[in-house]
């Protein structure tokens, strides 16, 4: 095109100095030279027209291409995603949420067994202050502000309750959500709900960490989308793969995809402030259960009516190491006897029976360290024994303390060699919550009456 306005530009000089030629012997040479140019714009109209054909045929081909890679690429993602078997039905979402002012919630049971079989069975949570802190800090630190959530607390706090509760109330029209739920021995489960959409997967342990980052992938994707990797332990090393995975998930878009990890571990192990500061990582810890928080949770009769048959004694006295006159019949009589045993562990409390909670406590005490050193939160965090179990977590002032989880293990590990001088010494040297100085005190003054 800029030839021909450049040989258009020499016909028209051509033709003025014609136009203006006084020499009768140059006005044949102008005629000729402005002839020759002619026949060189029609050259160039005719070259420029090829070209044109050309352009349209390679934009052709280049939209073939285009769409032949896009096809090979979604073939390929189909191949990899085989080897994930897929199973879809309704979220059934409009049937949880908040409940009886707010006081509870009611959470689909088959969303925490990683299953599509709508059995109709609903849980129902009570909301105490911990549940309402973590739904706080899902929304401000995680979804508002981008931040890495790492969720910790001792078993039993209802971390990973309080946190599937949260992704059912987010905006769905804005938000989609993934969980990814690790177990320490059998094959994960992976939980997807996209609009009204739900689908779930199961993923090989043996193989959970390799392909991790291939089922990230071929999730489905929101605008916006909220992943949570769910019994996260350091010493297992599928699961450090897979939250590698998760981070590069979360990083290759951090504007749209948010990421929280729940681990019932003490501590993150050594931590490098640096690398938090990167990953924009902010940790809350869910503290356990009190007395109180059962006893106002069964006030609700329906709350009640589902707990009522974890809460019976099925189990004598003698085992338990002290005198039952007579069976607890109220509310609080039947919440108190069961808390010698449950503790802080609201799992222990409302979904397991006295007889399994008791044998889940007494597996765990042979495997109890040192005692000073399971209160001080150095061992049992994220071992491979069970003893993490026995634990509770008290949080105070900023500070965060582990304590035996309920009486009967306090009792237990105080009968233990050399517990009585451990007790004495930690005693002299506590300097923490009041509550914790009453449980060591406690356990000091039954172990040397025994």
């Amino acid at each position: 095109v800029d030839e021909i306005k450049g040989v258009d530009q020499v016909m028209a000089d051509v033709e003025q100095e014609i136009s203006q030629a006084q020499d009768p012997n140059m006005k044949p040479v102008l005629i000729m030279k402005q002839t020759k140019l002619e026949g060189e714009k029609q050259q160039l109209a005719a070259r420029e027209k090829r070209l044109r054909g050309d352009k349209k045929q390679l934009g052709v081909r280049e939209r073939q291409l285009r769409d032949k890679k896009a096809k090979l690429r979604e073939e390929m993602k189909e191949k990899k995603q085989a080897a994930f078997t897929w199973t879809e039905s309704e979220a059934r979402l409009d049937g949880m949420g908040f409940c009886k002012e707010e006081k509870y919630f009611r959470l689909d049971c088959s969303y925490l067994r990683g299953t599509n079989v709508n059995s109709g069975e609903q849980l129902l949570l009570y909301c105490r202050k911990a549940f309402l802190e973590q739904f706080r800090f899902l929304r401000e630190q995680v979804l508002e502000h981008g931040a890495l959530g790492w969720i910790q607390g001792s078993p039993g706090t209802g971390k990973t309750t309080t946190t599937l509760s949260f992704c059912m109330k987010l905006d769905r029209n804005e938000w989609s959500f993934k969980c990814i739920r690790l177990k320490a021995r059998s094959n994960t489960c992976v939980v997807e709900v996209t609009g009204n959409k739900r689908r779930t997967c199961s993923v090989a342990k043996e193989s959970e960490g390799e392909q991790m980052k291939l089922l990230l992938e071929g999730l489905l994707d929101g605008k916006k989308s909220l992943l949570v990797l769910d019994g996260y332990l350091t010493h297992q090393e599928s699961h450090t793969r897979a939250l590698v995975a998760c981070i590069g998930w979360r990083d290759a878009d951090r504007q749209n995809r948010r990421l929280v990890v729940v681990t019932s571990m003490a501590s993150r192990g050594k931590t490098y402030d640096e690398e938090d500061r990167e990953l924009g990582l902010k940790e809350h810890i869910v503290p356990s259960w009190r007395i109180d928080e059962y006893l106002e949770a069964v006030q609700f009769d329906e709350f009640y009516n589902k707990v009522a048959p974890t809460l019976e004694m099925n189990v004598t006295g003698e085992v338990l190491g002290f005198k039952m006159t007579t069976r607890p019949r109220s509310k609080e009589e039947r919440v108190r006897h069961k808390h010698y045993l449950a503790g802080g562990s609201c799992r222990y409390m409302f979904d397991m029976t006295a007889a399994e909670v008791l044998r889940s406590l007494d597996l765990a005490l042979l495997c109890a360290p040192n005692l000073q050193d399971l209160f001080r939160g150095h061992v049992g965090a994220s071992s491979g024994d069970l003893t993490n179990r026995l634990t509770a977590t008290l949080v105070t002032q900023e500070k965060v303390v582990r304590f035996p989880v309920s009486k009967y293990v306090a009792s237990n590990l105080a009968a233990s060699a050399g517990a009585v001088d451990i007790l004495r010494r930690m005693l002299t040297a506590f300097r923490g919550p009041r509550a914790m100085h009453g449980y060591l005190l406690e356990m000091l003054f039954f172990e040397e009456v025994r």
